[in-house]
């Protein structure tokens, strides 16, 4: 397990400096979108019966970085206050290398990391419990490959990627609360490692460099678990540089599932 966390970090590294130096050399895409929706949190944790659910603002910047012949990275960056009586995070970084560029189709090997932290001030909320506190941290970090196929008009062109790949998920925080009884604290940390096999498929329309779609399912899965995250993204262009932008995103996590809508204005540079 150590061993394939310091493969995939290093492997992380390697492709994130390879974007950075490629930067300088070619003419590339760049997007960068703020956004603002609402999100829905629900929290499970069965161990110390919580079952929450909660919705409220969510904030969000997305920046995206595309030579269509050699790569692309993404960064999208977000928080909510005040959810299940906490403060969420959420980020998450990936790198796509293409290679074997043709007219009809591209091979593409990629990795990425995602974070989810939630810091949980329940004070006496939770009866018979009082001073309840939890910090859960979700990092996941992975390799994937895939083909995209290419195909439509000059007008009109869609993109389809089929991808496989593999993921390390580790879960970390502590959890502190005051039991009914004698005054005492009870504290426990929290630690848990997975792996997961993944899959998915990504589909992308664009229609008359004026209305941009895409959706995405992927599958993370094991012995014991079966995840999804869906999402889907529409821009519509009003002038070269400018766009209307909507995401939507449904994820599932070992401990519940986060659920999205947001709003933005696109810049493409």
């Amino acid at each position: 397990m150590k061993r394939l966390h310091v493969f995939l970090f290093s492997l992380t590294l390697f492709l994130s400096l390879f974007s950075i130096s490629s930067l300088l050399y070619s003419k590339d895409i760049r997007i960068v979108t703020p956004y603002l929706g609402t999100i829905k949190n629900i929290y499970e944790n069965k161990e110390q019966n919580l079952d929450l659910e909660d919705s409220s603002l969510m904030k969000g910047l997305y920046l995206q970085w595309i030579d269509p012949e050699k790569y692309q990275w993404n960064v999208f960056v977000y928080q909510s206050s005040d959810i299940n009586l906490s403060t969420l995070w959420g980020a998450h970084f990936i790198f796509d290398y293409y290679y074997d560029v043709q007219r009809k189709h591209k091979n593409v090997i990629g990795t990425g990391f995602e974070m989810i932290r939630i810091n949980m001030d329940a004070e006496n909320n939770f009866t018979p419990l009082s001073d309840f506190t939890l910090v859960n941290n979700i990092y996941a970090l992975f390799i994937r490959t895939g083909r995209y196929f290419l195909f439509g008009s000059r007008n009109i062109d869609y993109t389809l990627l089929p991808w496989l790949g593999f993921e390390l998920e580790s879960v970390r925080g502590d959890i502190s609360f005051v039991p009914s009884g004698p005054p005492t604290t009870v504290q426990e940390d929290i630690k848990s490692d997975y792996v997961f096999s993944i899959a998915g498929l990504n589909f992308k329309s664009r229609i008359y460099h004026f209305i941009e779609f895409e959706v995405k399912y992927a599958a993370h899965f094991n012995s014991d678990d079966f995840l999804s995250d869906v999402s889907t993204m529409t821009n519509i262009y009003v002038s070269r540089h400018w766009a209307a932008s909507y995401r939507f995103k449904y994820m599932e996590n070992i401990f519940g599932s986060n659920r999205y809508h947001i709003w933005g204005v696109a810049y493409v540079f």
